[in-house]
């Protein structure tokens, strides 16, 4: 397989050049991608057109659970133009909670039933994790677009499957990272991928804590495999999958590649409820020239949250969508501040003395200005206000109307499921994996 700065190429895209280099770089990077810079200007052209166009999209969702009804469907409603006309569940209190909220649409309990209906232009998928593939690649072969919700599936074969009914359909796949499309999270990226104020990246910290068991509590008319699946592991890859891979798919965003190698000691050693997925996972991935990602999440202690730490010889930048935890940047006492660091209003000390700076992507930019960009994105209408949910839904619903880029494709949904499951075999072998070259390529 061909290498590209040390780094293995996922795909079609080397994993060491991002989005915004594919669709906005310059001559050298259009002639060593095979693309024209008609080709290149073409693509930004439909990404500014996309916002401009809310001509209507019929739009199906599979399973309105607590993430499907209360993050999917109510995002999707809020994007001008979405006309939700079938809901699937095999809940029926689900079903019919989500149907109240959409008069004139279709309930469906057999998912192959709204893959059959023609004039459906795309499908949300927010089933469980084992269901994923099957939906999504019955959705393609029907000839949807397709959101579907993270992990991108159970298996690495299953995303590879996804991927190529994807290619062959020539629609749309989207994967629910949506880290991608949040403000903060492209301003931190091009604080440290484009500013590099930490200097060269050499250690990541990464960590999802919660106190409590996972598990909700039982309605009298379902089974606990279906209410609890994220329990057991027939349905389920457990916390990596559910929590681990979000802040794995920011870090290989930020880093521009996947990682090369994993160690991790798991169990289940506080939850004897007879679930079958580890209750803690403590993992070290290890990426290009070294960098080393220690990730670790807890379902018995919440004091420290979630976020992903970025530590460089120059300084470390903290990043959350825990409103409980400050973005922040942290410069060393032995670097020279830059210009806009003095003007910047320190607003915290970190434990050494550190000069710590809340990350603020408003202060030097206008976000409700058409075409000013943070980090990858490119906005293309007013953002201030809106969630992260809303923006990759917005993404999603501007690929389908347009082609342009998703916000997060098959290729980093599959760089994430890889992590993932590499690091729980890791855990389950208790011994280094080395992650090979070929589980990126299809």
């Amino acid at each position: 397989m061909e290498q590209l700065h040390g780094r293995p190429q996922i795909g079609f895209q080397p994993a060491g050049m991002t989005r915004r280099d594919f669709v906005q770089g310059g001559a050298a990077v259009a002639a060593a991608l095979g693309l024209s810079l008609t080709e290149v200007a073409e693509a930004n052209a439909r990404r500014e057109a996309a916002s401009q166009d809310s001509r209507p999209v019929n739009v199906a969702i599979v399973g309105v659970g607590s993430q499907g009804y209360g993050v999917d469907f109510k995002r999707a409603l809020s994007v001008p133009g979405v006309k939700m006309k079938a809901v699937c569940d095999i809940y029926e209190p689900n079903l019919q909670r989500a149907l109240k909220d959409v008069p004139g649409a279709k309930g469906y309990k057999d998912y192959r039933e709204v893959m059959d209906l023609k004039d459906i232009e795309a499908v949300i998928i927010a089933s469980p994790l084992y269901l994923h593939a099957p939906m999504a690649i019955a959705a393609l072969e029907s000839g949807k677009h397709v959101f579907t919700e993270k992990m991108m599936a159970y298996s690495i074969e299953d995303c590879k499957k996804m991927a190529r009914a994807s290619i062959d359909a020539k629609k749309v796949l989207q994967v629910g990272h949506q880290r991608r499309a949040d403000v903060m999270y492209n301003h931190a990226w091009e604080m440290v991928a484009q500013k590099k104020v930490c200097g060269p990246i050499t250690h990541v910290r990464a960590q999802w804590n919660r106190n409590g068991s996972w598990r909700r509590t039982l309605p009298k008319d379902t089974t606990d495999r279906h209410w609890n699946w994220r329990m057991y592991r027939e349905y389920s890859r457990g916390l990596m999958a559910e929590l681990g891979t979000h802040q794995i798919h920011a870090v290989n965003w930020f880093l521009g590649g996947p990682p090369v190698a994993v160690v991790g000691m798991g169990g289940l050693d506080y939850w004897k409820d007879g679930r079958t997925i580890f209750d803690n996972v403590e993992v070290i991935f290890e990426y290009a020239n070294g960098v080393k990602l220690n990730y670790t999440s807890l379902t018995t202690n919440q004091f420290d949250g979630y976020y992903e730490q970025f530590m460089g010889k120059d300084g470390t930048l903290i990043i959350s969508e825990e409103k409980a935890t400050p973005s922040s940047y942290y410069r060393e006492p032995t670097v020279e501040a830059e210009d806009w660091m003095k003007a910047s209003a320190t607003t915290h000390q970190g434990k050494h003395k550190e000069v710590g700076l809340k990350l603020d992507p408003e202060a030097t930019k206008k976000l409700n200005k058409s075409g000013v960009k943070v980090g990858e994105r490119t906005l293309t209408g007013a953002v201030a206000g809106k969630d992260s949910y809303l923006l990759e839904m917005e993404d999603f619903f501007n690929s389908v109307r347009t082609g342009a880029p998703v916000t997060c494709d098959w290729k980093e949904g599959l760089a994430c499921c890889v992590a993932a499951i590499r690091a729980n075999e890791a855990m389950e072998k208790r011994t280094r994996i080395d992650i090979k070259p070929q589980d990126y390529m299809l």
